[in-house]
């Protein structure tokens, strides 16, 4: 019987365990080794736990039980520190050697800091893990105010959650736009006023200089000279892809651990999958392109028939209760696309379809996602605009019949992004 060491105890790892065990005729030892001191968790629910929509425990994929019915040995709480591709071995921190005949590497990503004067005072801290969750819950009400830097998606999310925690809080972005990678300005102001109305506060168009305070932070100075008192400063940033291990074991790495569209690193029975990895020049987080990672990886490797890992499209929910959103593939304008666009002001609901030469490469929902599922497979088969469920999505037969509907060709100088290889 063939071994599958599995490094990483997060959603990849066990999206890809679960998948092979979902194949009753093909049998692995399997061993995941993992960290933390937590089975794993779903880690995009910890912003909803944050939020009082989740207790902790819901966030947990499987209990111990799971695995030993299943007949998974799990290292929990330990670390693979090296990795020998020629003995075929893994060492934990313990001291304690594995043997592999494949080996999947799930190492996940880390929480970039700013590298500002102050990141490294008390008080300065990211959302990450189940235990980063615990601290900010049992923690908030020795906080009075908190800046959170970045408004993406993932510091929009925990914004709330330290609102709905009954903390003072104030976002930070450098840019004008919330969620400026994934929305244009129309559905950023619509969202921005929809937080603000929850109790959210946004200092936009601001950078950060350094943390203030002795030991603990006690508020944030900006490059305008300005500054904000505060006495917790979550980050986020943004992920940087954990490659430290398959560096130290010699294999290729770049921004993230270089994969094959077999998802083969440069060894070939040593794979990677999630958000560390890079394929075809491109990192990826979020939770659709891990899960389909891991989908991929498991039909090889219990001998399905499958065509290379292609890479996939990023598609962005943000999870705040009452205010719906969904982006994916390009959703900015430039001279050579055409789109869409269907405002009802009273509802609070925006749609646009950007397209390029006939066929669909973006979206934005604002209010509405109903149709999120299916836009998205849209965009991901870059398919004709005749497609589009305009019934649905535009309440008419006809697009180009909708008053509120606006067509637009925008002509001003930009490119259009490949979508497809």
């Amino acid at each position: 019987m063939k071994k599958i060491v599995v490094v990483g105890m997060g959603m990849a790892a066990i999206r890809f365990v679960e998948n092979l065990l979902s194949v009753k005729t093909v049998h692995f030892e399997i061993l995941i080794i993992g960290k933390e001191n937590n089975p794993a968790y779903k880690r995009h629910l910890l912003t909803r736990v944050l939020q009082g929509e989740f207790g902790i425990e819901e966030s947990i994929i499987h209990d111990k039980n799971w695995y030993e019915s299943n007949g998974i040995r799990c290292l929990m709480n330990e670390k693979v520190v090296a990795v020998d591709s020629e003995s075929q071995e893994v060492k934990t921190d313990r001291g304690r050697k594995v043997r592999y005949d494949y080996l999947v590497m799930a190492t996940g990503s880390t929480p970039h800091y700013l590298p500002v004067k102050g990141a490294g005072k008390k008080g300065v801290v990211t959302l990450r893990t189940i235990d980063d969750c615990h601290h900010l819950i049992e923690k908030a009400h020795q906080y009075k105010k908190a800046v959170v830097i970045g408004a993406g998606i993932l510091g929009l999310e925990t914004a709330m959650g330290l609102v709905s925690l009954g903390v003072e809080t104030t976002v930070i972005h450098h840019q004008p736009n919330v969620m400026n990678r994934q929305l244009d300005r129309l559905a950023a102001e619509m969202l921005q006023e929809a937080l603000e109305a929850r109790g959210v506060r946004f200092l936009l168009n601001k950078r950060t200089k350094e943390l203030i305070g002795q030991s603990s932070v006690e508020g944030i100075r900006f490059s305008d000279g300005n500054s904000l008192e505060s006495d917790l400063v979550l980050m986020s940033v943004g992920i940087r892809p954990n490659i430290e291990l398959a560096k130290k074991a010699g294999l290729d790495v770049h921004r993230g651990v270089i994969v094959n569209d077999h998802l083969q690193t440069s060894v070939p029975n040593i794979f990677a999958i999630g958000e560390c990895i890079e394929h075809r020049e491109v990192t990826y987080g979020g939770i659709d392109p891990i899960y389909e990672q891991a989908d991929y990886l498991a039909r090889l490797m219990t001998g399905i028939q499958v065509n290379g890992y292609m890479g996939s499209t990023v598609s962005t929910h943000l999870h705040i209760k009452g205010i719906k959103a969904f982006s994916c593939g390009q959703v900015l304008e430039t001279e050579e696309t055409r789109t869409f666009q269907w405002i009802d002001p009273i509802r609070h609901i925006y749609k646009k379809i950007v397209t390029f030469n006939g066929r669909v490469i973006g979206a934005i929902l604002f209010g509405d996602t109903s149709e999120s599922k299916r836009i998205a497979t849209l965009v991901e088969e870059w398919a004709p605009v005749s497609e589009i469920p305009s019934n649905h999505l535009f309440h008419t037969k006809d697009v180009n019949s909708q008053p509120h509907l606006k067509i637009v060709t925008n002509k001003q100088p930009s490119r259009v992004s490949q979508h497809h290889s």
